[in-house]
């Protein structure tokens, strides 16, 4: 029997995507190594009650990836090792989780290249709302706007804009505000969302 939070184990040989800082990835400052095995801190925990408490490292397939843009600023494939596990997780967001990865093909990300993983993603609705945000707030405005063109509506406007105030909230708001390109783009992103709200 796995734990509450695994569903199965997963076929290591899938494509799966993790997005990391080119800048560093670890509260501490080291970076993740490019195409050497990499064992996470805490190993996975089956019988852990709290998300947080699971180990490992949190990985996506690339339909799912689209709402991890917030961590980070480059695409990597990951490779599972031989020796390693994989597990899915009961998120309905295509979560997965390893002791071991290896990641390979590094992808500098921009604006263009975060249209073309939306376009390509398949969320559920209220996850939509919070890559918009955080493509606002990674400064790639032109995919926050489309994705508020396309999922935002007379119907779901308040809570497209609760989820937008929850994952400011829950992220540090007071930060953003210190950077331009993120209060900026949160600007055009809200003036779109009051167009809608007040069609």
């Amino acid at each position: 029997m796995l734990g509450k939070f695994i569903e199965c184990e997963a076929d290591k040989r899938e494509k799966y995507y993790r997005v990391i800082h080119t800048v560093k990835e670890y509260d501490d400052g080291r970076r993740f190594p490019i195409d050497e095995v990499v064992a996470c801190d805490k190993k996975i925990d089956l019988d852990a009650t709290d998300r947080t408490e699971i180990g490992g490292f949190f990985i996506s397939t690339y339909e799912y990836i689209f709402r991890w843009i917030i961590r980070g600023d480059t695409l990597c494939e990951v490779i599972i090792p031989d020796d390693s596990k994989i597990y899915k997780t009961v998120s309905e967001n295509g979560i997965y989780v390893a002791e071991k990865i290896i990641l390979t093909n590094p992808r500098k990300l921009d604006d263009d290249f975060v249209m073309e993983m939306y376009l390509r993603s398949t969320l559920p609705e209220i996850s939509y709302f919070k890559a918009m945000t955080a493509c606002a707030i990674c400064g790639y405005i032109n995919t926050a706007l489309k994705v508020c063109e396309d999922k935002v509506n007379k119907e779901n406007i308040d809570i497209a804009l609760s989820e937008i105030e929850d994952f400011c909230q829950r992220r540090g708001k007071e930060s953003y505000r210190n950077d331009r390109i993120a209060t900026e783009s949160l600007k055009k992103l809200y003036d779109k969302l009051d167009k809608i709200k007040n069609k």
